[in-house]
């Protein structure tokens, strides 16, 4: 074969070769980063519900004895699964299966220590200055 004799045929089949390993190249970075910004969107919707959690409790303690909120966390589609611990350190964390935790600040440190879970509805009351959580 003339290409053969020539060398062409190698050297074609190596660039051809090339560009193929490009393009798996640059399919695994695309794949990769997907999966990446996959992981951190539902890190951020964990720390949403971890926010409309603290939003909640220092509602209540700033409203004085008394005042009440209750909060549902989304089912179906919407749903995300966490665990959330509320201590008297004056910190809630979420903890997101598999991530790392997500330590959130609150105003106080009177509430009782209480562990909420995604697939429950809560009610967040002030009693004389002191906040609880119970399940509704």
């Amino acid at each position: 074969m003339v290409l053969d004799e020539q060398g062409l045929a190698s050297a074609e089949f190596l660039f051809v070769t090339l560009i193929a390993l490009i393009i798996i190249g640059g399919m695994v970075t695309l794949v990769g980063n997907i999966m990446s910004n996959t992981a951190t969107g539902e890190l951020g919707v964990a720390r949403i519900q971890g926010e409309k959690i603290a939003t909640a409790i220092n509602t209540a303690y700033i409203n004085g004895n008394g005042y009440s909120v209750d909060i549902r966390f989304p089912q179906g589609a919407n749903y995300v699964n966490f665990t959330a611990i509320v201590n008297n350190t004056g910190y809630l964390t979420i903890y997101y299966p598999n991530k790392a935790p997500v330590p959130i600040k609150l105003i106080t440190t009177s509430i009782n220590q209480t562990t909420l879970y995604s697939n429950s509805s809560y009610r967040i009351n002030n009693t004389n200055g002191t906040i609880f959580i119970v399940k509704i």
